[in-house]
Parts: C-alpha cells; structure tokens; sequence
C-alpha cells in the first residue's frame, strides 16, 4: 500500500514518512521501473487523451485546410493537458475494428470531422463516448462550424456589386452539408440579383475552356469563378494561367476559408476567411465540458469575413 500510495498516488488514506518515501523512490529508480499508463488510466477511467477522427478520404497533413484544422486540436489540447490521437479509416480496415478501439479506454473523447452518414458515426450514436463534430452537423452530438451560407452569400452579392453578371460556381462531387451550405448561400444571392449561374464539378484543364465559354442559355461568358475553397480558387487561377486568361481582368476568381499561406503568393486571393483553428479547439473546449459534465450548445457558429485580395 505504501508504494501506490507514493508512485501511483493512490489515495487510500495510508501516511509514508519522508524516510520511507525515499526509500521506495531511490529502490524504483535503481529497478528502473515505471507505471503502467495503461493500467493506470483504468483505474481513473481516463487516459487524458482525445481522439480525433476524419471520415474524408482527402485527410492529408499537407492540405492547408486540414492543418488548420489539427493546429487548433492540438493548441486547445495541449492548454487542457490532454493529447491527441488521430484516427483515419485506411484501406482494408473494418470499420467495427475502430469503433472497437475507441471504445476500448484508448480515449476520453473524439472529435469528428464526416458525413452524417459515415458508418462510424451511426455506431457512435449508440454509446456513451463524449463527441463533439466539427464543420459537419451530425445530429445528436454538439457540433461546431462557421456561417458558410452567409459568408458564400455575401461573397455573391460582392461579385454583383462589382459589375459581374455571370457566374460559375466550381465545387467537388461528393455533396457534404458544408458545401451545400456554400453552395446554397452564393446560389441565392444569384437568384436575387439576376445573374446567370452556373454549377461546375471539379473540371480538369481539359474542360476548362468550356467553363469560360458563353453560357448556352444567353451567350453571356462568364466573368467570375466562385470556388468551393480556396484550393479550388488556386487552382482556377493556376488554369486560367495556362490558357492566358488575365485574372481579375479576363475572370475573376474568389475561394472560401481564408487559410494563409506561409509562402507570400504573388496575388492575394478574394476569399472569405473561416476561423477553422478556432473551430476545432471550440470542439476540443466542449469535450471537456461535457467530461465535467457541463452542457454544451446544440449548435455553435463562428462568424466569418469577406477578405477582398487583387483575384475579384
């Protein structure tokens, strides 16, 4: 009893003189022992680790969005003294396998970043592990995004008032919530101010000349690509290059999320910035919370900002 209390710190209400701690420590230390973590976190029902899982199959390190994304995990987790376990669906693995390591004590808590419909989720939902989603809504958990309707919609009506009539709207294939937000958000500032809108998927450099061409329906060409992202935008910019189209002379381009680049680009793109970081370390923040068990809102939305660069 004696040596947990003095390496594990049991509190069994057992007091060890000052000889008799030395004497354990200095006898721990010449057997080179240490405490098993795992055993310990057992015991306390708690690990001090939170998970963070992502049901995208563009989870990569390298893509801005995502640092962005682990940057603010890791701040608010390393403030809260917690660490952080990454968990990624990677080919061949069962998917009942990590729902069976999450729920195996490895974590206190999991961050989620995924469809609604993602496999694990619907698992999730029927335990008591605390979760918290992030940029995605998935219905019970608490979650926490930014206004993307709002932030997609003021985007359109700047690309009205500075004389665009035509728009396309680049965004991927796979429809998520958040990008339906995006994309709800510019397509009604469009319908409200008359300008002629067109949806593009993801066009490689082999269609995009017909992205520019004159829309069918009037023969107006566009003057202005709207992209899901700000890599998206990037690489319109990039296209429009290689086809020597002047940006913002010829077409102009905006993105969303507003991530900075840590290399000086030698345009400024027209964007609206997202408070990704501050996102995801609301979610970790909340994770606690509801580990103290203190409510948390249904809900959060981080507002957004229309940053105007030399691209729109």
């Amino acid at each position: 009893m004696a040596v947990s209390v003095v390496l594990n710190g049991s509190r069994s209400g057992t007091r060890v003189s000052q000889a008799t701690r030395q004497q354990i420590l200095d006898i721990a230390r010449e057997l080179n022992y240490r405490p098993n973590a795992l055993a310990r976190s057992l015991a306390r029902r708690s690990t001090h680790i939170f998970g963070f899982y992502s049901g995208f199959d563009y989870f990569d390190a390298r893509n801005p969005f995502v640092a962005e994304l682990t940057a603010g995990l890791l701040e608010e987790c390393a403030r809260c003294k917690r660490d952080l376990l990454l968990h990624t669906l990677f080919r061949g693995q069962d998917i009942n396998s990590l729902y069976d390591e999450m729920l195996g004590g490895k974590i206190d808590g999991l961050v989620v970043w995924a469809p609604d419909d993602d496999p694990l989720v619907a698992l999730l939902r029927d335990n008591q592990l605390p979760v918290v989603s992030v940029v995605e809504t998935i219905p019970p958990f608490p979650s926490v995004g930014v206004a993307e309707y709002t932030g997609s919609y003021e985007m359109g009506k700047y690309l009205f008032e500075r004389g665009h009539r035509s728009v396309v709207y680049l965004t991927l294939n796979a429809p998520s919530k958040s990008r339906m937000r995006r994309l709800a958000g510019i397509r009604e500032a469009a319908v409200q101010m008359g300008m002629e809108f067109q949806i593009k998927v993801d066009p490689a450099w082999e269609t995009w000349q017909q992205t520019l061409a004159p829309a069918h329906n009037s023969g107006l060409r566009p003057t202005a690509i709207a992209c899901w992202n700000d890599m998206a935008a990037y690489q319109a910019l990039s296209y429009c290059r290689r086809g020597g189209i002047a940006v913002p002379e010829g077409v102009a381009i905006t993105g969303f999320d507003g991530i900075e680049s840590p290399i000086e680009p030698d345009m400024r793109l027209t964007t609206v910035y997202a408070p990704w970081a501050q996102v995801a370390s609301t979610a970790v923040a909340y994770l606690v919370d509801l580990l103290e068990g203190r409510e948390v809102p249904t809900e959060t939305i981080l507002p957004v900002e229309l940053v105007c660069g030399s691209t729109a």
